[in-house]
């Protein structure tokens, strides 16, 4: 993806949406570090978990990187979900989308 392109299909601009600073998007990768995927605001980000690679979110919610990002959107309550989340697969997706809707602000 390059990096002066749309961010992506899900992230038209909404009055309740919280945006991160430009170059503060949260990049979703593979393991190998290929980008799949780059979201600048929560709405975003909440639309590429929908589609993304499994691969790409067992990585990322491993590692804790969604974590850091959505504290750094000030969004603590969905962060804190996300860390207690250990599932994989499909069901890993339907977690995270579902800490996402009960812990929005």
């Amino acid at each position: 993806m390059l990096k002066n392109a749309p961010l992506n299909k899900h992230e038209k601009a909404q009055n309740n949406d919280i945006a991160a600073e430009p170059g503060k998007e949260f990049v979703f990768r593979l393991k190998d570090g290929k980008e799949v995927g780059r979201a600048g605001t929560l709405n975003g980000f909440e639309g590429l978990i929908r589609t993304l690679p499994i691969e790409s979110l067992e990585f990322h919610n491993t590692g804790k990187h969604f974590s850091l990002w959505l504290r750094y959107l000030k969004q603590d309550r969905i962060a804190n979900a996300f860390d207690r989340i250990d599932s994989k697969g499909e069901r890993l997706r339907q977690e995270l989308l579902e800490a996402i809707k009960l812990n929005k602000l």
